[in-house]
């Protein structure tokens, strides 16, 4: 029997007709429509991955203070004051006879378990602050400019470098920038060239400023009990973003302290970060706030809500406020 032939119009040798074969590809209007699917669904999706990622970043963040709130505790512990700045200048009431600008995130290094880095930066104790002579000597410039963690915000990417022009050091010599800030309290920086209000006289180049940490504190043997106003409700150390501000050497007395005359979050446009009566405050790229360790060593997120009243009367030490964080 000599072989059957189909005459039937499409059919093929595995029995699929051309139409079938024609439906098993997608039209353009099909391949548009699967798209424009997809691409709703990466928008839907996408700021909940970036949500995720700053709540990851933020966490990490308030890590970062708990380890200084730790640090500053065990100094306390056994030095029986709050770890010291020295200002990089003869003043205040009571200078010492050499001022090297050490500053106290420095002093707290071998409590961040950083004690090499510590020991680098020892030579730079002696002397006056210079280019000869204090911590900008030249035996100090390498551990200057060393980058550690736990000073670095994981949400504030340009924190993560070492800068040529902080405050006191442009021109001189590369340093570290650090995110974490002592909180002076509300002393309104520059007086009146701040267009912030603040307690006035300003004290950030004197003494008996009213938070816990500044340049001359060294003069005023800060305490935790003469942290009146109770320790959950006073400020300690807060976030600032060093590309706001050029005062942001890490390990400089004159680059780790920030007010609270400024509302918290206070960015101006355009950015004017030498400025320093105006922004030398607290801001994070956090959403909506900037996170505090408070004295007694607890971590609170800050929305810039907060009422400015509150803000500055957290961040004094002994004005009789009762200031709570709701």
């Amino acid at each position: 029997m000599g072989p059957l032939i189909f005459f039937a119009t499409g059919v093929t040798m595995h029995g699929i007709t051309a139409r079938q074969s024609a439906r098993a590809a997608f039209t353009l209007v099909e391949l548009l429509v699967v798209i424009a699917i997809i691409g709703v669904l990466v928008a839907l999706l996408l700021p909940a991955v970036q949500a995720a990622r700053e709540s990851a970043r933020r966490m990490s963040c308030s890590n970062n203070l708990k380890q200084f709130g730790i640090a500053i505790h065990n100094y306390h512990d056994v030095s029986l004051v709050m770890p010291i700045s020295i200002s990089y200048a003869r003043e205040g009431a009571r200078p010492a006879a050499q001022v090297n600008g050490k500053g106290w995130i420095l002093s707290i290094l071998p409590q961040l378990e950083q004690p090499g880095l510590y020991s680098q930066l020892e030579p730079g104790f002696l002397g006056m602050f210079s280019t000869t002579g204090g911590i900008q000597m030249a035996a100090c410039r390498t551990a200057m400019k060393t980058r550690i963690k736990v000073i670095e915000c994981p949400s504030d990417a340009k924190s993560k470098r070492i800068s040529p022009d902080c405050a006191q050091w442009a021109g001189i010599a590369e340093v570290a920038v650090t995110n974490y800030k002592g909180v002076i309290g509300d002393t309104r920086m520059g007086g009146t060239s701040s267009i912030h209000q603040g307690t006035e006289p300003d004290t950030h180049n004197t003494n008996n400023c009213n938070g816990i940490f500044y340049r001359n504190n060294y003069q005023d043997n800060i305490r935790l009990a003469v942290i009146t106003d109770g320790t959950s409700g006073t400020f300690m150390v807060g976030e600032d973003v060093p590309d706001a501000n050029i005062h942001s050497a890490a390990y400089f007395a004159n680059g780790d302290y920030a007010s609270c005359h400024a509302p918290l979050n206070y960015f101006p446009k355009p950015p004017t970060p030498t400025n320093w009566p105006n922004v030398i405050s607290f801001r994070s790229l956090h959403p909506t706030g900037a996170q505090f360790c408070l004295a007694d060593g607890s971590v609170r997120f800050v929305t810039q809500t907060i009422d400015y009243t509150l803000y500055r009367q957290l961040s004094t030490k002994a004005n009789g406020e009762n200031a709570q964080l709701p």
